[in-house]
């Protein structure tokens, strides 16, 4: 699970909002992980902001982890990436053995 820590929600949003190498990473690490300890979710990122106490805790369902591999594949391709496409189709083609 990714720690992530924000100062407001804006720089929440401008995360997420576009794709970012590190995020699409820990979706592929957290499905990879959850896969081998036989989970059926991925806990991917815990979220805290400056000035709460709060934490919130993103994770990923088994049912949601073709779509959103198919989505890491896909910026993986568009940034030609081949060592990282090649990997992440491999988890692909295991999840959808599940």
């Amino acid at each position: 699970m990714k720690k992530l820590h924000f100062n407001n929600t804006l720089e929440f949003e401008t995360l997420f909002k576009n794709q970012s190498k590190d995020i699409i990473e820990t979706i592929v690490k957290g499905i990879e992980k959850s896969i081998l300890e036989n989970k059926d979710s991925a806990e991917l990122f815990r979220i805290t902001f400056e000035e709460t106490e709060i934490a919130y805790e993103i994770s990923l369902p088994k049912e949601e982890w073709i779509s959103s591999l198919d989505n890491c594949l896909a910026y993986y391709h568009e940034n030609d990436s081949v060592d990282d496409c090649i990997d992440t189709w491999k988890l692909l083609e295991a999840v959808k053995t599940l």
